[in-house]
């Protein structure tokens, strides 16, 4: 614009001022013996003058072109903004379900001496309290082989909220949508809190299997939770990665390809 303002102003004079100083006789600069005066402050005036609009146009499709670019990053903003809303949905969403089933697991459990006498069942447990007991059961009590514990509904159902956890954890540590931070602290905690603590003395020693010498016996838990296991604890004491953003990344993108 300032660019153009000045064009503006020293061309429009020098058009105003032409055919006067080629109608006067100047000397050296003297065109009015060289035939019909207008043809001749046309032919004279007409290259100056096309130079001078070709600018200007030129200055106005540039500003259309920016114009246009910032059009563009507004919307490939809304594209970025409306893909970090749906992942930050979805990993909500995987974050009530990891809740949820921590909240609704339940678990039961019959000591020796009292089987056979259904007068002395022992109360279903819920939530963190059943994970707990579950974790107990297997550490010190359980005697069986992997594969018993494998087909075992509630080991299962573990699993499934260990596989929720860690899932849930590396697609947090890779996301970059606003509640990033928030969200990985409430699971990490769902974990800490809730399934880690029957474990946290025994970690990492009895979580694999492993042969105990006062009962001739196995204990501990099937590979998969083991492995599992280990796999959230390591992603939470390594905490939550920093990482470039999309919207960083994309711009760069979108900038290197306007100026090529």
């Amino acid at each position: 614009m300032r660019t153009g303002k000045i064009l503006l102003w020293i061309g429009i004079p020098i058009c105003l001022l032409t055919p006067l100083i080629f109608t006067l006789p100047l000397g050296l600069a003297d065109f009015t013996g060289t035939g019909e005066i207008g043809d001749t402050i046309g032919g004279i005036t007409a290259p100056f003058i096309n130079v001078l609009g070709a600018i200007l146009v030129f200055l106005a499709l540039k500003a259309q072109i920016q114009a246009n670019l910032i059009i563009q990053d507004q919307i490939d903003q809304q594209e970025i903004d409306k893909k970090l809303e749906n992942e930050s949905k979805q990993l909500n969403q995987y974050y009530s379900n990891l809740k949820s089933s921590i909240d609704g697991f339940k678990y039961s459990t019959i000591e020796p001496w009292d089987i056979g006498e259904s007068d002395n069942k022992k109360p279903i447990l819920e939530g963190s309290e059943a994970i707990y007991r579950l974790f107990s059961d297997y550490i010190c009590e359980y005697h069986g082989t992997e594969a018993d514990m494998a087909s075992n509904p509630k080991v299962t159902e573990l699993i499934s909220m260990l596989e929720i956890c860690d899932k849930l954890l590396t697609r947090i540590n890779k996301s970059n949508i606003n509640d990033r931070e928030t969200l990985w602290t409430l699971t990490s905690h769902q974990f800490t809190y809730r399934i880690f603590p029957r474990l946290c003395d025994d970690y990492p020693d009895r979580i694999e299997s492993y042969y105990c010498e006062s009962c001739d016996m196995e204990h501990g838990f099937p590979e998969r939770i083991s492995f599992l296991i280990k796999s959230i604890k390591e992603k939470i004491d390594n905490g939550l990665q920093q990482c470039i953003t999309a919207i960083t990344a994309d711009s760069t993108t979108s900038e290197s390809t306007r100026n090529c």
